[in-house]
C-alpha cells in the first residue's frame, strides 16, 4: 500500500508542475510541499519507531499508519492549481479525506478521516458525523490516534523548517514589515494561557511567529516533542519569535509558558 501511495502522490505532484510552469512562485510551492511531504512522511516515521502503543499492532497496521501521514497532503497539489487559476476557497485536507473515501485501498476511515481533518482544529474531527457514527471504541481510538499522529508529524516538520530554513520562512511569515513588533492583545492572552493562539490573529511576522510556537499546546505526542528538542527547534523559535516581537516583556513570559509546557505537560507516548 505504500509504495502505491508514493506512485499517487507523485503523480499528483507531476501533474501540478505541469500546469502550473509558467507561474515560478507556484512552481517553486509546489516543489516545496513535495519536499513537506517527505519531510513529514520522515518525522512520522520517527514517530512510528517511539509512539509505545504501535509497538505491538502488526506490521500491516503500521504500513497503514505510514501510507496515512504520506498522503496527508494527497490534495494540496490540486490546491494550488486553484490558487494559480485564482481561486482561494479549496481545502486540501478536505479534498484529500474525499479523495481516498473513494479510492482502494485507501477508502480505510482510518486513513481519509484523519486526512479530512489533519489541518482543522480537532473539534472538527470529533464533530463529523462519519466520526460520531462510529460504535466501535477501538476503530474510533484508531483513527483518532492516527489523526495525532498525522497533526505531530506535520507541525513538527513545519516547526524544523521554520527554526532553520530563513530563505523559504516568508512561507509561514509572509513578508509584512509593517508594524513588526505588534502581537495583537488577544493573541497574547490566547498564548499566554497556553493554548493554541487562533490564525486570524497573523497580522504580521511578530504575530504569525507566535502563534506557530504556540502549535507545541496542539501536539499531542511525547515523541513528537523529543524529536523537537533533539533538534534545538524550540530554542530557535523562541529566538525567531524576540527577533520579531519588540514586546520583550511578552516574550520572556510566553517563552516561559512553553518552556514550562514542553517539561510538564502529559502528552501521550
Amino acid at each position: 500500500m505504500l509504495q502505491e501511495a508514493y506512485v499517487l502522490l507523485k503523480n499528483q505532484y507531476d501533474e501540478c508542475l505541469k500546469i502550473v510552469s509558467d507561474n515560478p512562485f507556484c512552481v517553486g510551492f509546489t516543489k516545496e510541499k513535495w519536499r513537506h511531504s517527505m519531510q513529514v512522511a520522515g518525522a512520522g516515521n520517527y514517530l512510528v519507531r517511539h509512539i509505545e502503543w504501535l509497538k505491538t499492532r502488526p506490521a500491516v497496521f503500521i504500513e497503514l499508519v505510514k501510507t496515512a501521514v504520506l498522503l496527508h497532503d494527497v490534495c494540496r497539489f490540486a490546491e494550488i492549481v486553484h490558487l494559480y487559476r485564482g481561486d482561494k476557497g479549496y481545502d486540501h485536507g478536505e479534498a484529500g479525506g474525499e479523495l481516498l473515501k473513494n479510492m482502494l485501498p485507501y477508502n480505510d476511515i482510518r486513513i481519509w478521516l484523519p486526512i479530512k481533518h489533519h489541518g482543522h482544529m480537532i473539534e472538527d474531527l470529533y464533530n463529523d458525523p462519519a466520526y460520531k457514527s462510529i460504535t466501535n471504541e477501538a476503530l474510533r481510538d484508531e483513527v483518532e490516534k492516527i489523526c495525532f499522529i498525522i497533526r505531530d508529524a506535520d507541525k513538527i516538520a513545519n516547526l524544523h523548517m521554520l527554526a532553520n530554513e530563513d530563505d523559504i520562512r516568508y512561507l509561514f511569515l509572509g513578508d509584512k514589515k509593517e508594524n513588526e513588533g505588534y502581537v495583537p492583545e488577544a493573541a497574547k492572552q490566547e498564548a499566554l494561557s497556553g493554548v493554541l493562539v487562533k490564525r486570524e490573529y497573523r497580522v504580521n511576522r511578530a504575530a504569525s511567529a507566535v502563534t506557530y510556537l504556540s502549535w507545541f499546546a496542539d501536539t499531542n505526542y511525547q515523541a513528537a516533542i523529543d524529536f523537537c528538542e533533539k533538534l534545538n527547534v524550540p530554542e530557535k523559535l523562541y529566538t525567531l519569535v524576540a527577533s520579531y516581537c519588540l514586546d520583550k516583556d511578552f516574550v520572556a513570559a510566553y517563552t516561559g509558558v512553553i518552556r514550562n509546557m514542553l517539561k510538564n505537560k502529559a502528552y501521550l507516548h
